[in-house]
């Protein structure tokens, strides 16, 4: 039996005793006396019989009557003195002891018999008990070499086995590649399953699923076998490895490269760990640390391409049509990709890339020569200014399956020769509304054709854009392509134009093979056009609100908010953070967080939030530079604000708010500052002052292309701001409103001198 103590020991130990023989009294030798042999006693350690750890703590002491002690001799053996597993041989010779001059010691000792489940009580628990009884042994030796009487204690140790839990392959997969890496993470309870550390050591195997008589039988339920007869498949373990061993070799390895895995048979693959005490796993539980599977052959991985114009798309395989999008020329794109063998046990070697191959085996087609690369994981900027371009990408795994991903862009000419498009989203009736909730049809066409006929150039019979009469979709990117200038009026309705161009697909969403719906606003302005965005904005829909792929509580973090109860935060890409660079999303009226998931003592109340008017934001350089023109307020206009009226600020206030970084939700979700390109031009005044939104952002000027462009030489158009508004202009006072329009044409350049 193996005993292992903490204390130093002696290479060996003589057991010689010191043989007084008797001889006459003489001159020399003078009188003869006897040694007394001297004491032991255990002082500490379990008593007699105990059921202890496999970590054991003795103290002992001892004292020689006419002398002094040399030293202790120390036996353990395994079974008690009741002669269950005991064997007197364990004790005899010298060989067996081991010699100690210290007064206590920890004794590790084995705990690996008489397996059973932890909790008996619990069918489904995987963990294991052990235990080992022991006798220790243990004497005094004088000066003179004469021991003690022997003193022993039985005692039973006992252990919780570890265990491996798999961390790749995913669980529930059946069918994985030819090469398959797995991996796995082990703990082994110290004194419950709650209180681990880590395993000594694991080992593995790999098997066919084969019958009693080594036949190879599908329907064998082999993992039932190997836990009712465990010894049957002892020769087909590895060697045991430790657990913390170098290159991550005792938590991982991978089968399918050094030998053959048979294609379409179903194999099974273990792990088993082992602790300090020798106790091993003894339960085998599917995808827990047993996987049953079968071998085939795989496609490959799947290639996931993003790019923050162009949104994302997903590639298996080889033989998938490209994905294809319009863009206007000169726009920076910047792809970058991953993928993903983790389904079926792969793992991903590396990518390459190209732009516009013929030949897919001449390797320098290929950017850097053809050589598929780990970090290969972005391609270099590229502007298109012309034709059609296909951008290819490939992927392979550790089997040799590629995956080719291929982007197809068209670049569209923006001419931008005409002055001014008006997209009219919002759409209404003719059906009398004398609470003044929305504008009759023709009263809201009326109120934007006579402010866009303010531009110069602009034909309401060319340059008006009815999304109603197409069927919702919006205008097709050639249609953009041919302005300088766009007005988009949008409703809060669940399906419009407006939600079809700017819903954001969050990077965990993206579809294999599917045609997204490209974001051209933001196209459109990084090509230099400008933008006056505004809307209904309600509880339901609209405005920023219509960017998040599921509806948020508000407020929302654009960044964290797109899924909710997720990690993903591609939202940075979405248009209202990468272009208006807003984070936060609030409304007047929404389904709000509650509980301790809103911001400590701020309560949210449609009758108290409601808006009373705009002031403008003096405080922002822009706005108080370049923006000096807009009113230093928005009212509301009074045919809305009459005593039967709806948005009666006496009554209810205005509701078709949305509004950006509020205050209260940056301090709450500990986002120190908005970014440093959004600037608010007006601030909403809340029917209290105690309103939590009072004073916050609700419009705002979008500074970055315009900032990106001026003191450029030779561009072709007029580098400028587009704006946002979060509520219907309609709404408001018209000297007001026209004021900010004259602003913003003075600021496009297009205001009509007539």
């Amino acid at each position: 039996m193996r005993k292992i103590l903490l204390f130093a020991v002696s290479a060996a130990i003589s057991l010689s005793v010191v043989l007084i023989n008797g001889c006459s009294d003489g001159v020399f030798t003078g009188s003869q006396r006897t040694n007394e042999k001297p004491e032991i006693w255990l002082s500490s350690g379990p008593v007699e019989g105990d059921t202890t750890g496999y970590q054991v703590h003795f103290y002992w002491s001892g004292w020689d009557p006419d002398g002094e002690v040399s030293h202790f001799e120390i036996c353990i053996v395994d079974g008690g003195l009741d002669g269950i597993g005991f064997n007197e041989a364990d004790t005899a010779g010298a060989d067996k002891w081991i010699e100690s001059t210290a007064h206590d010691s920890i004794f590790r000792v084995l705990a690996n018999e008489n397996p059973r489940p932890y909790d008996e009580d619990d069918p489904t628990s995987v963990y294991t008990r052990f235990d080992l009884t022991h006798t220790l042994f243990i004497r005094a030796i004088d000066e003179e070499g004469l021991g003690s009487d022997v003193v022993f204690r039985s005692f039973t140790a006992w252990t919780i086995a570890p265990i491996a839990i798999f961390s790749h392959p995913p669980a529930g997969t059946l069918s994985y590649s030819t090469v398959i890496t797995f991996r796995w993470d082990a703990r082994d309870p110290i004194d419950s399953p709650s209180n681990s550390q880590d395993p000594d050591s694991i080992r593995y195997m790999v098997s066919l699923v084969l019958d009693k008589d080594g036949i190879y039988n599908k329907d064998f339920p082999i993992i039932q076998d190997l836990n009712e007869n465990p010894g049957d498949y002892e020769d087909l373990w590895s060697r045991w490895i430790y657990y913390r061993a170098p290159g991550d070799s005792g938590r991982t390895t991978k089968i399918g490269d050094d030998e053959v895995l048979e294609l379409n048979k179903q194999h099974i693959f273990a792990v088993q760990a082992k602790d300090e005490a020798g106790a091993v796993s003894a339960i085998f539980k599917k995808d827990l640390n047993i996987k049953q599977f079968t071998v085939s052959w795989k496609q490959g991985p799947l290639l996931k391409i993003t790019e923050p114009f162009l949104g994302g798309a997903k590639f298996l395989g080889t033989l998938m049509n490209p994905i294809q999008h319009k863009i206007p020329p000169g726009i920076p794109l910047n792809f970058c990709w991953e993928a993903d063998a983790f389904s079926y046990g792969g793992e991903i070697v590396g990518y390459r890339y190209g732009w516009d191959i013929q030949d897919l085996g001449d390797p320098n087609q290929w950017e850097g020569g053809g050589a598929f690369s780990p970090y290969t994981t972005c391609a270099k900027e590229k502007k298109l200014y012309s034709g059609v371009h296909t951008l290819f990408i490939e992927v392979k795994d550790d089997g040799g399956r590629i995956t080719r991903g291929k982007i197809e862009i068209e670049v569209i000419q923006f001419t931008m020769e005409r002055t001014l498009l008006w997209v009219d989203d919002l759409a209404s009736t003719e059906t009398p509304n004398p609470l003044r909730t929305m504008p009759l049809e023709s009263e809201h066409d009326a109120f934007w054709i006579d402010i866009c006929s303010r531009a110069d150039g602009f034909e309401p019979d060319r340059d008006v854009y009815d999304a109603r009469s197409y069927n919702l979709d919006p205008p097709k990117i050639e249609t953009i392509g041919k302005y300088a200038n766009i007005i988009w009026t949008f409703n809060s309705a669940t399906v419009t134009a407006w939600k079809d161009i700017v819903h954001f697909i969050p990077e965990s969403m993206v579809g294999q093979a599917a045609q997204v719906s490209i974001n051209y606003i933001a196209l459109f302005m990084a090509k230099g056009g400008h933008m006056l965005t505004c809307g209904r904005n309600d509880r339901s829909g609209g405005g920023f609100y219509d960017v998040f792929y599921a509806p948020p509580q508000m407020p929302a973090v654009f960044k964290n908010d797109m899924l909710p109860d997720s990690d993903d935060t591609s939202g940075v890409n979405s248009m209202p953070y990468k272009d208006y660079c807003a984070s936060v999303l609030d409304k007047v009226d929404a389904i709000w967080h509650t509980g301790d998931d809103m911001a400590p003592g701020v309560t949210r109340r449609v009758d108290r939030d409601a808006m009373k008017w705009a002031l403008k934001n003096t405080l922002d350089p822009i706005v108080n530079e370049h923006l000096a023109g807009f009113p230093d307020s928005l009212r509301l206009w009074d045919e809305i604000t009459c005593p039967t009226c709806f948005f009666n600020p006496q009554l209810r206030g205005f509701t078709y708010v949305e509004i950006f970084d509020p205050q209260y939700w940056l301090d709450f979700k500990q986002i120190n500052v908005s970014q440093g390109c959004f600037h608010p031009t007006y601030r909403m005044v809340a029917r209290n002052v105690i309103s939590p939104i009072n004073n916050q952002p609700m419009a705002m000027v979008v500074t970055k292309y315009k900032d990106r462009y001026v003191g450029q030489p030779d561009l072709n158009f007029i580098p400028a701001y587009s704006f946002h508004f979060g509520v219907p202009l309609w709404f408001f006072n018209r000297h007001d409103v026209d004021r900010v329009i004259d602003v913003i044409f003075t600021e496009w350049q297009i205001l009509s001198s007539e």
